[in-house]
């Protein structure tokens, strides 16, 4: 920007003092031609605009569950799927650009209960030995309140894709170093059903409630590779060799 306004001013003299040339030879002074204008400082929203792109996040997995509720014959009972494997890019202010791709592990679910995750993992449930993983894609992101949000994405069980809708909210925690942690919570309530889980008697919803509402919480930070700069070594410190 110096090196632009420096020509600016250049140009402006040399057409001084042609003007002024031109006034002795001819006895009235020339028009003087005007600079154009500077170009203006691009602002903190122009610099933010201009780099759109929504944030990568680094899930924290022991603080992150899957947790789902059921009812067999009239009776509540809650199971967990611990391991997943997350790749989110999310901006709410780029909700354009962000999306979730989420690979669910259902060999490592756990009913609480022996014999219900020895069923649960056969054949007439998830059929873990030919189905092991589940997957979540987001199609779209939704604002609908203050940190509250809709995703819309395809559900895949059991080799069959069903799309559903999951509203969530997120929390902002600061945890020190300039670093924020980001809680993502919703729910969203599944038909067994449509997925082909629970087949022969396990199929009438008197036994297994068809309904099955699956708690989903995410704890993530801003991945490191999203900053520009790079990382800067602590006060007194020498930066270690390559």
């Amino acid at each position: 920007m110096k090196s632009y306004l420096a020509s600016l001013a250049a140009a402006g003299l040399i057409v001084l003092s042609v003007a002024a040339h031109a006034a002795d030879d001819k006895g009235a002074p020339a028009p003087v031609a005007t600079p154009a204008p500077a170009e203006k400082p691009l602002t903190a929203a122009d610099q933010l605009t201009a780099s759109a792109g929504a944030t990568k996040w680094d899930v924290i997995l022991d603080k992150s569950a899957i947790t789902f509720h059921g009812k067999q014959m009239g009776n509540d009972f809650d199971g967990v799927i611990p391991k997943f494997k997350a790749d989110i890019s999310f901006d709410e202010n780029h909700l354009d650009t962000s999306k979730a791709t989420v690979d669910i592990d259902i060999t490592s679910i756990d009913a609480k209960d022996p014999e219900r995750n020895k069923s649960i993992k056969g054949s007439d449930w998830f059929d873990t030995d030919r189905f092991p993983t589940a997957r979540f894609e987001t199609t779209k992101f939704t604002k609908t309140g203050d940190d509250a949000f809709t995703a819309d994405g395809n559900l895949t069980i059991h080799g069959i894709t069903v799309p559903i809708q999951l509203p969530f909210k997120l929390a902002h925690e600061a945890v020190g170093f300039g670093q924020d942690r980001v809680i993502m919570t919703g729910t969203v309530t599944l038909d067994r059903s449509k997925f082909q889980l629970g087949t022969g008697d396990w199929a009438d919803p008197t036994v297994i409630a068809n309904e099955v509402p699956v708690d989903v919480k995410i704890t993530a930070t801003a991945a490191t590779s999203n900053s520009s700069a790079p990382p800067q070594a602590p006060a007194g410190n020498k930066p270690a060799s390559p």
